[in-house]
């Protein structure tokens, strides 16, 4: 796999994929525990993990189509309220406009272009996220 590359501020940060997902996983976890409450939020994402053997922000950066299916198995039509939510909590926390409907549109198509433009704005949250708290808290 080639090395993923991710610039701050002019600086370049290599083996930055772990780094973009963390960044990505700890927006995501709280937004959806302040949605559904932490209880049900880890018990979505306890059975996310457990239908994928990963953590579940790893799907969403290797095949965000396969996330989506497996959010809909456990929440049915509730997937797409859930990701209409997630994806404003992530423009509000890192200050940027990714269209909920287009991010749902992108998850659900599972293309190679689809899960690059995926690709390219969980990168821009992550950049967010640690230019905002530091590296060490993401």
């Amino acid at each position: 796999m080639e090395e993923e590359k991710l610039f701050l501020g002019g600086i370049l940060i290599n083996n930055s994929e772990e780094l973009i997902i963390n960044a990505v996983s700890k927006i995501c976890r709280e937004t959806i525990y302040s949605v559904l409450g932490e209880s049900a939020g880890k018990a979505l994402l306890f059975f996310l993990e457990k239908d994928f053997g990963r953590d579940p922000f790893e799907v969403l950066w290797e095949s965000p189509r396969t996330l989506y299916s497996g959010m809909e198995k456990i929440l049915g039509a509730g997937t797409k309220i859930l990701i209409n939510i997630l994806v404003d909590g992530i423009n509000k926390e890192s200050n940027l406009n990714m269209s909920p409907e287009l991010f749902l549109e992108l998850m659900r198509n599972g293309d190679q272009r689809s899960t690059e433009e995926i690709r390219l704005f969980l990168r821009k949250v992550a950049e967010s996220s640690i230019i905002a708290h530091g590296m060490s808290d993401t």
